[in-house]
């Protein structure tokens, strides 16, 4: 009797720590590490992940707690892709637990890449989830490892405190997803207001959320679009320096910025910053991608520039390029050369207009357009 009570009481004390945990979810940076270690201990499991990948199954994000470094680091390096949960969860809406011993026979998990070279090496005997976020943008989950097989645990997850968890849980997520949507509807009715628009991507282009105002800039013709839900340049060149952008920003934390061509005499200026951590979840990898559209000098003439100053036909390109704001490395990408070839252009442009700045062609070019 006096056993049933402590477990009672030890039951009681594992349901009020991960509430007390559950209720910091509206925090800016939310306490992952006791939402975690609260929820496994609560569950009865040996280690806890909060897993997020985007909608194409690439890896966003990883907190866990009592797992090892090499478990960590081989799964965010390569087993995630091969995980039969994530798999399975998939095919299953937000909300619902899975259990691995139900879901696979021993011998199909036997006969998988990710049981017998990742789990069975870290002890994981059974794997319970539950699926917290399903959309075409976003995956996110728990996910709990055993080293032993409880018999019946997905029914377990949904019943009494456990499934009284699991309720406040999701009530805390859909909150923080509201709080965190009108955040970002008021940021996006700033931008416009200045002629901006905003959208949130992952690092390879996938696209979380974009204002109303990035629909109209986007060109689906021959400029920055989404496509299958990832952001797309008709030049494979400027896919690449948008894509080495995103990525850098997202591991360094350093701003950085871009400007790519679209329509004839018009670009896009992109400042793209780590999204602020409300609109994120844990160690979520997002970028925050202000655009402005520039529009070059209605009448700007290369061959005007090019008899005016005495330059050549390609250096009065370079220099058109310039007064739209494109840097060397972006004219070289939209112009299909080098960016020493660019640069080579622009000293030359310097000397025959004697300037020693690049901003000093530009303000040349200006005053002889007006």
């Amino acid at each position: 009797m006096r056993e049933v009570h402590e477990s009672a009481v030890t039951s009681n004390l594992f349901f009020k720590r991960a509430i007390e945990a559950v209720a910091h979810i509206a925090d800016d940076t939310p306490p992952w590490h006791d939402i975690l270690t609260t929820a496994r201990d609560l569950i009865g499991a040996d280690s806890g992940t909060l897993i997020m990948m985007d909608g194409c199954g690439n890896l966003l994000g990883l907190n866990q707690v009592g797992l090892d470094d090499d478990a960590v680091a081989t799964y965010s390096a390569h087993y995630y892709k091969l995980d039969a949960m994530a798999e399975a969860a998939v095919r299953v809406p937000a909300g619902v637990c899975l259990d691995s011993n139900e879901l696979f026979s021993a011998a199909e998990l036997q006969r998988t890449e990710f049981y017998t070279d990742y789990q069975r090496k870290h002890g994981h005997e059974q794997s319970l989830a539950l699926v917290l976020e399903q959309n075409a943008q976003r995956r996110t989950g728990f996910s709990f490892q055993r080293s032993t097989v409880i018999q019946g645990a997905k029914d377990r997850m949904l019943e009494g405190d456990t499934g009284r968890y699991i309720h406040a849980l999701q009530a805390a997520l859909v909150h923080r997803h509201e709080s965190a949507a009108l955040q970002l509807m008021s940021v996006e009715e700033t931008l416009a207001a200045l002629g901006e628009a905003s959208c949130l991507v992952t690092p390879w282009g996938t696209v979380v959320r974009h204002s109303p105002l990035a629909s109209q800039m986007f060109d689906n013709r021959q400029g920055l679009c989404v496509r299958q839900g990832r952001l797309w340049h008709a030049s494979r060149d400027v896919r690449a320096l948008l894509a080495t952008k995103l990525i850098g920003t997202i591991r360094s934390g350093s701003p950085s910025r871009l400007t790519v061509p679209q329509a004839q005499r018009e670009t896009l200026s992109l400042d793209i910053t780590i999204a602020n951590p409300r609109f994120r979840l844990g160690d979520e990898r997002l970028a925050f991608v202000r655009l402005r559209r520039q529009i070059a000098v209605a009448n700007t003439d290369e061959s005007e520039l090019a008899a005016i100053f005495g330059v050549t036909t390609g250096e009065a390109k370079v220099l058109a390029a310039m007064v739209t704001g494109l840097t060397p490395l972006e004219i070289a990408v939209h112009h299909a050369v080098s960016e020493s070839t660019v640069r080579k252009q622009i000293a030359s442009l310097k000397m025959k207009m004697n300037c020693s700045r690049a901003v000093d062609l530009v303000r040349l070019a200006l005053l002889a357009q007006r």
